[in-house]
């Protein structure tokens, strides 16, 4: 009951907020330095600043981005004046009851790959889970950790992620399909050197905006983004953004789901 009056009370008055204030300051990573959250947010500013550009000229506010350094994103809000940060998502930041989170801005496929070889495997069979810093992953996966079967081995970047795999340090990796295509480019690798596994099902997943002072705003936001899904598609597809579609591919055998 309490928590309920605290949210209703954080909206009154962000409402009261957002009424008086001109310009909002927006978040995002800066592309200069070390992707250390699970997903680049550099690659989706397209869609988040024709979102965000369209949703501000009609709700009537200014906005200005802030490129601040990855290595310091759990500080964004503590450090900087921020109003919002991009990308986000609830499970980032379970420790964090004070942030608010939009509806989905732009999809992206969490994809566990493995070699050719190692196709046939399941979870049980993974003793070395590949993955980039702070990336959440699924209750099995840490249920195989908590129980020692499945070591979770973390990477700085995509790049190293992928040699790991092709190296034999680690049997699968978890990614999304566009920082798999960037490292595969990048170390000259064959389309059939990694593979889908036949039995660990892929996962539609979804960037958000958080705000510790304006969820009526991030309200608006949402009913903004129900009735502008096409335009998010259209530049989407402008910019070779998958936008999680390549989730939508029917696969094998459904044995687990990361959570949404």
């Amino acid at each position: 009951m309490r928590r309920a009056i605290t949210l209703l009370a954080a909206v009154l008055l962000s409402g009261q907020a957002f009424a008086a204030k001109d310009t909002f300051f927006v978040g995002v990573e800066d592309s200069s330095g070390r992707q250390v959250h699970p997903v680049n947010g550099g690659k989706y500013q397209p869609v988040l600043d024709a979102v965000m550009t369209a949703f501000a000229l009609e709700e009537g506010f200014e906005l200005e981005y802030v490129p601040l350094q990855g290595d310091a994103y759990d500080q964004w809000f503590k450090e900087n004046t921020i109003d919002f940060r991009f990308p986000d998502h609830p499970r980032w930041s379970a420790t964090d009851g004070t942030l608010f989170y939009s509806q989905p801005v732009v999809g992206i496929c969490e994809i566990t790959r493995v070699l050719p070889e190692n196709q046939w495997m399941r979870i049980p069979d993974v003793t070395a889970l590949g993955i980039i810093e702070d990336q959440p992953v699924s209750s099995d996966w840490l249920e195989q950790e908590r129980k020692g079967y499945t070591k979770i081995v973390s990477f700085s970047d995509p790049t190293h992620l992928v040699k790991a795999l092709v190296d034999g340090e680690v049997d699968a990796i978890i990614t999304d399909s566009e920082q798999l295509n960037d490292a595969t480019a990048a170390l000259k690798l064959s389309g059939k050197r990694i593979v889908a596994s036949a039995h660990i099902q892929d996962k539609k997943e979804s960037l958000r905006i958080s705000s510790e002072q304006y969820p009526a705003m991030l309200e608006k936001l949402d009913e903004f983004l129900k009735t502008h899904r096409g335009l998010i598609a259209q530049v989407a597809r402008r910019h070779g953004i998958d936008n999680g579609r390549a989730c939508l591919k029917k696969r094998p055998s459904r044995q687990s789901e990361l959570a949404d």
